[in-house]
């Protein structure tokens, strides 16, 4: 029976215009899902849309439109991106789905029968870009919130709470485990919203419309928290007719579940949504992955600096497996990254053009040349050397791709690229034709089209497209490799090599 995987990125919210933040998180899923069936692994890859709440009701007023009007060219930009980066997701989960909404309704009075949701007032700062009331440390000198930058809106009403005060010891428990990665979040965790005690989360608004209702109140729609975070779930089939997935995907413990959000929501991720499956009774994810944002020159990108990159022109100019590579090798989780222009074409020419272009390139000429594009099927003719060097390289790039470190997966296998560039160099292949040596140049030529077979393989979950051409320039059908006959190349067979394609033509 294959291992299970079910990785989840958060639902956005399509109030604005798409930004690369969005190819982001979903870009990284998908590589980790790609890589997990690459394993063998059984996967469900969950993605989607926050549909609720004030901002869009009143963005869809200031566009004299209803909002599922409004909604529904923002959700097909959406897929459209997707679509192009090459994101291969199980499941869209829009919010405004009926089968959530009823379970979101089921969930609220679940909690409520059970004693864990309230009635009372709410007084606070607000701020609609976040759906969040904001605490005094979330705001800025001057007044304004320190993620979107606008002016909270002062709001007394009515709300159902969410009784989180009475999970502190459990919420401290979670939070010194290896759930959330990377280990640091957890302290910024734990010092600012756990160690002053945590208050309860009100889970309902009355000023405005554009929610779901409960039963028990319908002057009082659900809002964000219960709405959105429960998506992982009721996408699942939870409390639904058909629970399969659900039963498959959450509740078998030998699933592996990782979910990853950005670091401005990390809160609501680590330490409510563990809150909420503890009062339902449900198993708690493995990992949640917080990674942090995408800044231009160090300034957090924003419309109103004008230094947001749009995603779909970078995939028209440059392809989808560029932007790909950048995200998954240039913007490391563990810390916030950068993206400009000069960063973006400095990082495709060294690393995809100049290590692994040019490697394929040469090798691909050479074997053509010297061996009429077919170096015989005795592939043990193969420098020992170079051979453990690739198999400590897979072994380093498996063990850091299962702790999600994809970026310092990334590096090993550029690494091998640069090794196996350097032993071109050093071995001189054109010298050993020259002076006859032909049984050395073929054991040159075996080791070097397997060195970037691997190369090829590791890299498939990131350049989507161009690892087939890659595996393709080597000789080998996509489905060739696996992890299983990586290291041995036991029943493996290159083809003739056919016509030569330039794979990564450099940026000017």
């Amino acid at each position: 029976m294959p291992k299970k995987f079910y990785v989840t990125t958060p639902i956005y919210y399509p109030s604005g215009n798409l930004h690369i933040g969005h190819a982001y998180t979903t870009t990284l899923a998908d590589i980790l899902n790609r890589y997990k069936q690459t394993k063998g692994y059984e996967t469900f890859f969950l993605t989607g849309s926050d549909e609720h709440g004030q901002k869009i009701e009143e963005k869809a007023k200031e566009a004299n439109q209803e909002p599922m009007v409004y909604l529904e060219d923002k959700i097909a930009n959406f897929k459209t991106l997707w679509e192009k980066l090459d994101i291969k997701y199980s499941k869209f989960i829009r919010t405004t789905d009926d089968y959530h909404e009823q379970t979101v309704k089921k969930i609220f009075t679940t909690l409520l029968e059970k004693g864990l949701i309230f009635k009372g007032d709410y007084e606070g700062l607000y701020c609609v870009s976040c759906e969040e009331f904001l605490n005094a440390d979330q705001i800025t000198e001057d007044g304004n919130c320190k993620i979107s930058g606008g002016k909270p809106q002062l709001v007394k009403e009515d709300t159902y709470f969410l009784k989180t005060s009475a999970f502190q010891d459990f919420a401290t428990k979670v939070l010194t485990s290896d759930f959330l990665l990377p280990e640091y979040r957890r302290n910024e965790m734990l010092k600012n919203f756990v160690e002053p005690g945590i208050k309860d989360l009100s889970v309902t608004r009355t000023t405005f419309k554009w929610g779901i209702p409960i039963d028990q109140d319908p002057s009082h729609v659900v809002y964000v928290w219960i709405d959105a975070l429960s998506n992982y779930i009721t996408a699942l089939g939870y409390d639904q007719n058909d629970d399969s997935l659900f039963k498959k995907f959450w509740q078998d413990p030998e699933t592996e579940i990782l979910q990853l959000a950005g670091k401005e929501i990390i809160r609501f991720h680590a330490i409510y949504w563990p809150i909420m499956l503890e009062g339902l009774g449900l198993r708690q994810p493995n990992h949640l992955l917080g990674h942090g944002w995408i800044l231009s020159k160090d300034t957090k990108m924003s419309k109103s600096l004008g230094n947001v990159i749009d995603p779909i022109a970078l995939i028209d100019e440059f392809g989808a497996d560029a932007l790909r590579f950048y995200i998954a090798n240039d913007l490391p989780t563990d810390k916030d990254g950068n993206f400009t222009m000069d960063l973006f074409t400095e990082s495709f020419n060294a690393h995809l053009a100049n290590n692994i272009g040019n490697l394929i390139s040469r090798t691909n000429n050479m074997i053509t040349k010297y061996f009429d594009g077919h170096l015989g099927d005795d592939l043990n003719l193969v420098d020992k050397i170079m051979l453990d060097e690739a198999n400590k390289s897979i072994e380093k790039f498996e063990l850091l791709m299962d702790q999600y470190k994809i970026s310092e997966a990334i590096r090993v296998v550029l690494d091998l690229g640069q090794t196996t560039n350097k032993y071109i160099e050093d071995k001189a292949p054109w010298n050993l034709e020259k002076e006859g040596k032909l049984e050395e140049l073929k054991v040159v030529m075996i080791t070097l089209q397997r060195m970037i077979s691997i190369i090829s393989f590791l890299l498939s979950p990131i350049l989507v497209k161009n690892s087939e051409i890659m595996l393709e320039q080597c000789g080998l059908k996509t489905d060739s490799l696996n992890f299983d006959n990586i290291k041995t190349f036991e029943n493996i067979k290159f083809n003739k090599l056919g016509e030569k394609a330039v794979i990564f033509q450099r940026i000017k």
